[in-house]
């Protein structure tokens, strides 16, 4: 498949993802799943986060970059990314310049649809994740584990599914308590980003 001999696992493995939303998307945990996930697997990883200026308020962004790579990262700012995530207009404007030609672009198509400039030059992946996410739990916020999941079907075996759910399970938490039924939602969210993921990709062979 196109995306798997892109990212195919092997001695040199470095894969470079940004993940840019609206404060209020979930961005920064998804990319700490992502990492922790990563960590787990036995891969080093590194992420970054930035926020808009404080003075941006009601439109104010999130974003996450995480380097995963089977040797130490020494850099941790990225420069070109493998893989592009971007759940809002704003996002997509600031950011998809970044983007490697042949790389994943991902976009919440329930929020927004952007005009790709070279489109035959990505692999592109527009994810309802708030209708998912709302249809699986009842919570529209489960979006950003919903496209947790979209990435982990497009990089596995890099990052694996009993992974993030254990990175689901550690992280996930109410008032500074493990919280079970929030694990539990989360969970079934990211499942069913995962199996949305893995049958797009299936339609891409």
């Amino acid at each position: 498949m196109f995306i798997n001999r892109k990212i195919c696992y092997n001695s040199s493995i470095r894969y470079v993802s940004g993940l840019w939303g609206l404060g209020g998307h979930g961005i920064v945990f998804a990319g700490r799943l992502l990492g922790m996930a990563a960590a787990m697997g036995g891969l080093d990883s590194i992420l970054t986060i930035t926020y808009s200026p404080p003075e941006q308020r009601g439109g104010g962004w999130s974003r996450a970059d995480v380097i995963i790579a089977k040797e130490m990262v020494d850099y941790p700012l990225i420069d070109e990314a493998d893989l592009f995530l971007a759940t809002t207009q704003q996002a997509f404007n600031l950011e998809f310049k970044s983007l490697r030609k042949g790389g994943v672009f991902i976009y919440e198509s329930t929020i927004y649809k952007p005009t790709i400039p070279n489109l035959g030059s990505y692999v592109v992946i527009p994810v309802p994740a708030t209708e998912i996410a709302e249809k699986t739990t009842g919570r529209k916020l489960t979006m950003n584990v919903v496209l947790v999941g979209i990435i982990t079907a497009i990089l596995e075996p890099v990052i694996k599914e009993d992974h993030i759910i254990n990175a689901i399970k550690g992280m996930t938490r109410r008032a500074g308590k493990l919280d079970t039924s929030v694990q539990e939602m989360n969970i079934k969210a990211f499942q069913a980003g995962l199996d949305y993921g893995k049958k797009y990709l299936q339609e891409l062979r």
